[in-house]
């Protein structure tokens, strides 16, 4: 008797903490423990409360279908469904027993619940983390995955040129949409190559080969690929775009990633997606021997940094031509490129510093040789308050002096407030401005309009195309076409050659620069080539 007592209390005991319930022949719930009246957030029950209501209704026809044909069966059904409560849904693992009477009829169907909600939570964040949801590419987890398991040397990083310019003037859903079917493209694409791709953040995707490719392999199916984007072109709603990107690759054991990302940044620079920069591992850790923050301390303490001037010819009889001021650091008995050292400075305090020692150079030469002398701003520049007052100051003192600020067109709708107001400052004490890189990106134009620059300097990739490309010479007149109607003279940059050089005189271009017109130099000449 006492050992009945006991059981009984052992069975209430886990009945009550177990997720469990009894169905009725028909599907009516006769009896549900605590602990599921818990999760299902009810207090009352009634007889004829069918299970099917508690089921989520996405899947809730199937799931009963599945439990009947089972039971019809005489097996036991197992499955994951998702039980909806008053407050919230629970996904639980289950476990359908049909109990059967002495005739053989189903007299009652037993549930056992496992509640896996938080596993499927957590599956999902990881998917969310593998996979992204805008373009549904795998994503930098993936990525670091397949590197281990490939054991490949090679990894490219794509980075669509001026991307945002798209968003800014169709609106985000527009951009959306345009990564969707450039990324369900480019993947299509790159399959049959084997090379597959991951977004890495905003418009910046990898690339690596799915075996242990040779890296000139590799580098050849990204040329090809290359091709293939500039015939296509990705509609959306009325418009048709075409799309450029900029390519950099990395070769090496390890660190393909940072090796990836430093060829990008120097692919960015070249304005041509014909050659696919590619960094080596060796060379970059060569290059990388120097630490170059000592080096540039040093250099503004010692006065080091000098300016080389490039000639900037005009085309006309009667206008001033000018020269454009470029930054190099002298290092012993040479004069260092910017590239090697100007990017390690923008993550430093002393970038701002050697723009401002490059600004007190060209208003001395300015002044001197009497001729006009542009200076290259970026958007942290126009952004940092004492570079600006240093700017303002030195207008106002020097008024002889002819100053031109060059400011690669942002794509931030708030840099471009901040550079209309520096803009309007610096014409009013007699400098003057111009837009740098223009001719990619739809968003330019209007700003443009409102900007009204006293010098447009058109996309390098546009100049070096035009005689071979039909869209970069549609593109140049078109631009030639709205800046004669907006009467802002326009710069051609990298002519390279005679024939470029004929082409855009033809073309009635008004300034032109690039190594045919001459090469940058530290002192400046009064007769230009």
């Amino acid at each position: 008797m006492r050992d009945q007592f006991l059981l009984k209390q052992y069975i209430n005991t886990l009945e009550s903490a177990a997720l469990c319930a009894r169905l009725s022949p028909n599907g009516n719930i006769r009896w549900m423990s605590s602990s599921l009246h818990k999760l299902l957030d009810i207090h009352y029950l009634k007889q004829t409360t069918a299970f099917s209501a508690f089921l989520h209704q996405d899947n809730r026809n199937d799931i009963m279908d599945a439990i009947k044909q089972a039971t019809d069966s005489g097996e036991a059904w197992n499955g994951s469904l998702c039980l909806n409560s008053n407050s919230r849904s629970n996904w639980c693992r289950c476990m359908a027993i049909p109990l059967y009477g002495t005739d053989g009829h189903l007299t009652e169907l037993v549930l056992l619940f496992q509640d896996i909600s938080r596993e499927m939570y957590l599956d999902e964040l990881l998917h969310e983390a593998r996979f992204d949801q805008v373009t549904g590419l795998a994503t930098r987890v993936d990525l670091l995955n397949d590197l281990k398991r490939v054991g490949t040397q090679c990894l490219a990083v794509m980075d669509i040129r001026k991307f945002r310019s798209y968003a800014d003037y169709y609106g985000l859903e527009f951009g959306d949409e345009l990564l969707r079917q450039f990324s369900h493209w480019a993947s299509e694409t790159l399959k049959s190559k084997h090379v597959k791709i991951y977004r890495l953040y905003s418009d910046k995707f990898a690339l690596i080969p799915d075996f242990r490719m040779i890296p000139n392999l590799f580098e050849d199916h990204l040329l090809s690929f290359y091709q293939s984007l500039l015939s296509k072109k990705f509609v959306i709603g009325s418009s048709d775009i075409a799309l450029d990107v900029a390519i950099g690759m990395g070769v090496g054991r390890g660190k393909q990633l940072q090796l990836a990302e430093s060829a990008l940044s120097k692919a960015k620079v070249i304005y041509s997606g014909y050659k696919i920069e590619v960094v080596y591992e060796k060379e970059f850790m060569n290059e990388n021997k120097v630490n170059w923050i000592p080096k540039i301390q040093s250099a503004l303490t010692d006065h080091r940094f000098v300016n080389y001037y490039q000639p900037i010819k005009s085309t006309k009889e009667g206008q001033p031509s000018y020269y454009e001021a470029l930054v190099r650091l002298r290092d012993n008995n040479h004069d260092l490129a910017p590239g090697l050292f100007l990017d390690k400075a923008k993550a430093t305090r002393y970038y701002c510093e050697i723009t401002r020692s490059v600004i007190e150079q060209a208003v001395l030469t300015s002044e001197q040789y009497q001729v006009a002398i542009s200076v290259n701003l970026s958007i942290e520049d126009i952004l940092n308050e004492e570079t600006v007052s240093f700017i303002h100051y030195v207008l106002a003192e020097h008024k002889k002096a002819q100053l031109i600020f060059e400011i690669t067109e942002t794509e931030s709708t708030e840099d471009f407030t901040k550079i209309q107001s520096f803009a309007k400052d610096v014409r009013r004490l007699g400098g003057q401005i111009a837009i740098d890189d223009f001719g990619v990106g739809y968003s330019n134009f209007s700003r443009l309009i409102r900007l009204r620059p006293d010098y447009l300097k058109i996309d390098g990739s546009i100049v070096q195309n035009v005689l071979h490309d039909p869209t970069s010479a549609s593109i140049l007149n078109g631009l030639i076409s709205i800046c004669k109607e907006l009467r802002i003279p326009i710069v051609a940059e990298f002519v390279e050659n005679e024939d470029v050089n004929t082409y855009l005189c033809d073309q009635q271009i008004e300034y032109l620069q690039g190594y045919y017109i001459g090469k940058p130099s530290p002192e400046v000449n009064r007769v230009l080539n």
